[in-house]
């Protein structure tokens, strides 16, 4: 039982390391142009994410399950304010000062829960479960652009009214999908549209992780994975932290459901910000670079295994 448990999350997981592979070998054998890479990632930031969010509010967005998970949203900005207040002290054991010690910041609290992990909800548990887990990171998304982008953002640049950094597709797909949704509209959807925002969940997942392997596969291979401090800071990120985050979920009285969102919300590989952001202000990008290689291949053992425990401790069957 436990071994089929366990390869319920293996499979996905190495279905989603196939196309990083294959968008790796594409870009070392230069069949796509250099800037592949930020164009998919404008693709799937722009368009892709927009239509899963629509596709999943539209579909499943009423009033009883906006107040039903309140409580769990107002968990999910706890501890997003916990990793805040923890990533201050842990960075500096990584860099003193400066933007790089931001980068590190900025990885300690956040990771790719918005391209694996929804890939994964999507994939175990259908649309309908991907949406209250959309839901239940909402803070978390919010927070990335309102705190995590400006990290990001050299001081020297300015950032600008840390609002503005709320108006990009993604939460105007949830505003717009949250009203279609309450006023009904899936009822009167025309099937055109209705097809073209599943095409767009379709192809999310297989988008997303070429987009991965794309960017890693710009940067020196041996330098990335012989890192230390991207070992360190992974190791911390997705052994220590995700026990921490789920033992306080669970003391904060979390069901079932809700504690295998926080697992998939904090345990997922390191996001791809800290590798598409800093070559815009001219800084290093092989440190996230770097990070989002290491933390992809530990998540293949370490995402099954807390996947596993964590099913067996609930007494679920996924």
């Amino acid at each position: 039982m436990m071994f089929d448990v366990f390869k319920n999350l293996l499979n996905p997981l190495l279905y989603m390391f196939l196309f990083i592979a294959a968008g790796f070998v594409l870009r070392r054998m230069k069949v796509l142009p250099d800037n592949a890479a930020a164009v998919l990632s404008r693709l799937e930031s722009d368009f892709i994410i927009p239509g899963i969010i629509l596709n999943s509010f539209i579909r499943h967005c009423t009033v009883e399950s906006v107040r039903s998970y309140a409580g769990p949203m107002l968990l999910c900005l706890g501890l997003q304010v916990l990793l805040i207040l923890a990533a201050g002290p842990l960075s500096k054991l990584f860099v003193k000062e400066g933007y790089y010690r931001n980068l590190y910041r900025y990885q300690l609290i956040y990771t790719s829960w918005g391209f694996m992990g929804f890939a994964l909800v999507q994939a175990l548990f259908g649309s309908e479960a991907l949406y209250y887990f959309i839901l239940f990171a909402l803070p978390m998304s919010v927070g990335c652009y309102l705190y995590g982008v400006p990290l990001l953002t050299p001081q020297e640049e300015g950032t600008g009214s840390k609002l503005k950094n709320l108006l990009n597709p993604s939460i105007a797909a949830t505003l717009l999908g949250a009203a279609l949704g309450l006023a009904g509209f899936e009822k009167v959807m025309p099937q055109f549209l209705s097809d073209a925002l599943t095409a767009c969940t379709n192809m999310f997942s297989p988008l997303a992780m070429l987009l991965t392997g794309l960017t890693i596969g710009g940067f020196a291979l041996k330098d990335m994975f012989l890192e230390k401090r991207s070992w360190s800071i992974c190791l911390i990120r997705m052994v220590l932290i995700p026990p921490v985050m789920l033992g306080i979920a669970y003391l904060a009285g979390a069901d079932d459901r809700l504690m295998l969102y926080v697992l998939f919300l904090h345990a997922m590989p390191l996001g791809l910000f800290p590798v598409i952001y800093p070559p815009r202000y001219g800084k290093d990008a092989r440190p996230g670079a770097s990070m989002a290689l290491v933390s992809c291949l530990l998540c293949l053992v370490t995402v099954p295994v807390f996947y596993v425990v964590l099913t067996g401790l609930l007494g679920v069957t996924p």
